[in-house]
């Protein structure tokens, strides 16, 4: 990004924390600069985490865009183009992790009209997804006994090379919070001896009504225990600096939600990192379902640092350990 751009987000961040909060632009502009040099924050960093709140002390712990940028290269040093495009592309993705996935899928561009609307026939409900798309944009949710032409859906499927996938049946206990599939994001690590670190965790909620529940497609991140998968606090999103106790679409109140099948989570995105060994650092998006913990994605290069550190722990320490 360049200094123009990242000049005009922090001026237009700094205009929307007036708005919200009060006080004055130009010392919000002034100090998220400061940020931006010493910590390498990117103006999302500034208002998601609140370092307008925080010390100097307290912002060296967090782990920043441009932290977070360093370790990928560090940590993901060892990647091959191959494995990129594994993890770029879902129809790759999903044959390379089948074994943590359980939902059929279909890649549209690699199969016929007929075996298209046989998938069809199989579902209620199907997700329409771009094969290379990030922060859930494109994403459609459609009830197949709602399709009336099949042959143009097939035709636009395929020139927008689209992946079709079983819609995730999730815990009951998270469709209670939004009928949206609610994805854990667990960030692990690789250290220098090859050992798996988990880094930080967060549950994101898909607002009433949305096909994703992606923080940068209107999402609520609530924060994790790493160690026993309880929300820890109130959640947040990257537009506005209010919190929520409850789920704005349910009312569900978040704080002490115990997240079912934790240990499967847990388990499911060390084995995720053990099937690639050269990966180093990767956010991992997981569904809990009645049977257990099914893979959605894995984030290589832009694992997101902002929702697994709303419980107000910095991780750079973790990182960093990671790096010795």
């Amino acid at each position: 990004m360049s200094r123009f751009s990242t000049g005009k987000k922090i001026y237009q961040m700094a205009k929307q924390l007036k708005m919200q909060r009060g006080g004055f632009t130009a010392a919000y502009v002034l100090d998220a600069v400061r940020c931006s040099y010493r910590h390498k924050a990117s103006p999302e960093n500034y208002l998601v985490l609140r370092f307008y709140e925080l010390s100097d002390e307290e912002r060296a712990g967090y782990l920043t865009s441009g932290r977070s940028a360093m370790a990928d290269r560090e940590l993901n040093r060892r990647m091959t183009g191959e494995n990129d495009r594994i993890m770029s592309q879902k129809h790759l993705f999903y044959q390379r992790f089948s074994g943590l996935i359980q939902r059929e899928s279909i890649y549209v561009p690699e199969v016929t009209y007929e075996e298209f609307s046989a998938f069809f026939d199989r579902h209620e409900t199907v997700v329409l997804k771009p094969d290379i798309g990030i922060m859930g944009r494109g994403i459609e949710k459609l009830r197949t006994a709602e399709v009336k032409d099949r042959k143009a859906l097939f035709e636009i499927c395929q020139a927008k090379r689209l992946l079709a996938e079983q819609l995730i049946c999730q815990h009951e206990a998270l469709e209670a919070i939004s009928s949206c599939v609610n994805s854990v994001r667990i960030n692990g690590a690789r250290d220098r001896k090859g050992m798996v670190r988990l880094v930080g965790a967060c549950l994101k909620c898909g607002r009433q009504g949305a096909a994703a529940d992606n923080f940068h497609s209107g999402g609520i991140a609530y924060p994790l225990d790493l160690e026993t998968g309880v929300v820890t606090g109130s959640g947040r999103n990257n537009t506005e600096i209010r919190d929520y106790e409850r789920h704005p679409g349910s009312g569900v109140y978040m704080p002490g939600f115990q997240l079912p099948c934790w240990e499967a989570v847990r388990t499911c995105a060390v084995q995720a990192m053990e099937q690639m060994p050269e990966l180093g650092y990767v956010g991992w998006d997981i569904a809990v379902t009645p049977e257990g913990a099914e893979l959605i994605e894995g984030n290589c290069h832009w694992p997101g640092g902002n929702i697994i550190q709303l419980d107000k722990i910095g991780k750079y320490p973790l990182i960093k350990e990671c790096l010795k």
